[in-house]
């Protein structure tokens, strides 16, 4: 494990106090993997996001007395040339009975969303709205946290893609005539080449 502030960037370093497992491990090498095999295979992950990139993750620990401040993350990250963030996502690792504190909270137009999820369970958010985690004061939280540059840049057309998705999904299920699915499908397919920047 490594101190987590050395990935917070300038303003963060006094924001948080986790641990994570170095990169240049073999453990971490092992996580990465199955990590970015599980979000290729996801399919509602990958409805959602379009993703186009997703950074390596971060795998991190907060232990007691472990948090992270109120802040916003990086627009751009990764090496040159760095990707975009378009969406922040946090995967819960372990149960929340393990614990107490560590509570997601997300600043959003709804007002502010707490989540302490069970394990594999996830939450996708748009990654400028401000976020923090609260103190752990039992036990310890594990998380992975990564963000995602989409082939689709504004949110409203990603929403858009995501419901022709659904649509065709529920069309197939009741096996509605296939002319109609065609078209819907050829809908959807249009608008992500309009809207999708490789």
């Amino acid at each position: 494990m490594m101190d987590g502030r050395q990935s917070a960037g300038t303003l963060g370093q006094d924001l948080k106090s986790t641990q994570q497992v170095d990169a240049t491990s073999e453990t971490y090498r092992g996580m990465l993997k199955r990590v970015m095999s599980a979000f290729q295979a996801h399919g509602e992950f990958n409805k959602l996001a379009v993703p186009r990139r997703i950074l390596p993750p971060l795998f991190a620990r907060y232990g007691e007395g472990a948090f992270y401040k109120r802040h916003v993350d990086n627009a751009f990250m990764g090496p040159f040339p760095s990707m975009r963030t378009d969406m922040s996502i946090t995967i819960f690792l372990n149960d929340p009975d393990e614990y107490e504190g560590g509570t997601l909270s997300l600043e959003t137009p709804f007002g502010v969303q707490e989540y302490r999820l069970p394990a594999g369970d996830a939450v996708l958010y748009p990654t400028h709205y401000p976020h923090w985690v609260t103190e752990v004061t039992r036990g310890e939280r594990l998380a992975i946290v990564t963000w995602i540059e989409s082939l689709i840049q504004d949110p409203a057309q990603r929403e858009v893609a995501g419901d022709l998705a659904d649509l065709m999904e529920w069309a197939i299920q009741e096996e509605i005539d296939h002319d109609v699915l065609l078209k819907i499908e050829k809908t959807r397919l249009n608008l992500l080449k309009m809207w999708a920047k490789t």
